[in-house]
């Protein structure tokens, strides 16, 4: 009996990963509920992961000349760039605009400039390749399915992203596929919370306030809606502080960036879970205005 006692303590070590701390944060930490229903947890890495994310050459690196270098340098550090929410993948049309400063994204959606965002997608340094290997695996998976109380089947994505200047994106609630938005801040250092690059967390001001029953019935799906119909009640700023939302028709969130991005980039562990047997609801394209009783 003591030596299957002990096999079992050996198994249950070699099971247990040097990241399955950060699971076991997921589950203990309490609900936060303004403006929505959300979990906020600073210092999530601990110090030493914390020093080797930052310190990591893949992830932050020196200042840059030019625009046109820092895309190339992106790539040449196996950055990909891929389609997201309020940027574009064409690079010779970003550069003219930064250069023109002309901006345009599509007509009747509520923002005013568009951005490229960069993924991770070749982890170099074997304690990165682990780090985020880790938080796409079934424990890190699992827990958060557990603290949230999600019984449907979902996949997950996490990634270092970047985010260029000029990537905006309006208060929106998330649509409703995605079982689980959550954000880890790892930039250069907390300098960069004076630009204004970090995630608001809005409510809707009171004459807007009917859109939550609008949404809540799920008949279509949840559009962007302006800034001036919101009021930000919190900005996620703190470095190496992850927040993580289940997206309901209140978790209004929105950037909007215009920051020097040779000097350093927004960076983030970016993450969600998604429902793939979910079937999609119908989306109206720049209907927003359809909101508005006034």
């Amino acid at each position: 009996c003591v030596k299957v006692f002990i096999s079992k303590i050996i198994r249950r070590k070699k099971q247990m990963s040097e990241f399955s701390y950060l699971s076991q944060k997921i589950l203990d930490s309490p609900t936060l509920g303004d403006p929505y229903d959300h979990i906020q947890i600073d210092n999530f890495l601990n110090d030493d992961h914390l020093s080797k994310v930052l310190n990591n050459s893949q992830v932050h690196f020196s200042e840059i000349a030019s625009h046109e270098e820092l895309i190339q340098t992106l790539l040449d550090k196996k950055y990909e760039i891929i389609s997201f929410p309020g940027c574009k993948v064409d690079i010779n049309e970003y550069l003219a605009r930064l250069h023109s400063g002309v901006w345009t994204y599509k007509d009747g959606v509520p923002i005013d400039s568009f951005g490229i965002t960069f993924r991770l997608t070749d982890y170099q340094d074997t304690f990165l390749k682990s780090l985020i290997t880790y938080l796409n695996g079934d424990e890190f998976h699992n827990s958060i399915k557990k603290r949230f109380n999600i019984e449907e089947n979902t996949e997950i994505i996490s990634a270092v992203q970047k985010n260029l200047t000029k990537y905006q994106i309006s208060p929106h609630p998330d649509v409703s596929t995605k079982s689980m938005t959550y954000l880890i801040n790892i930039n250069k250092d907390e300098s960069v919370s004076e630009y204004g690059v970090h995630t608001h967390m809005l409510k809707f001001k009171p004459e807007y306030d009917y859109i939550y029953g609008v949404w809540e019935k799920g008949d279509l799906e949840r559009e962007w809606v302006p800034w001036d119909w919101c009021d930000t009640v919190k900005t996620h700023s703190p470095n190496n502080s992850l927040i993580m939302f289940k997206p309901s028709h209140k978790t209004l969130h929105a950037v909007n960036l215009d920051y020097p991005h040779l000097k350093f980039q927004r960076t983030q562990i970016y993450g969600n879970l998604n429902y793939p047997d979910r079937p999609k609801k119908e989306y109206r394209p720049n209907k927003y205005k359809d909101l508005d009783k006034k």
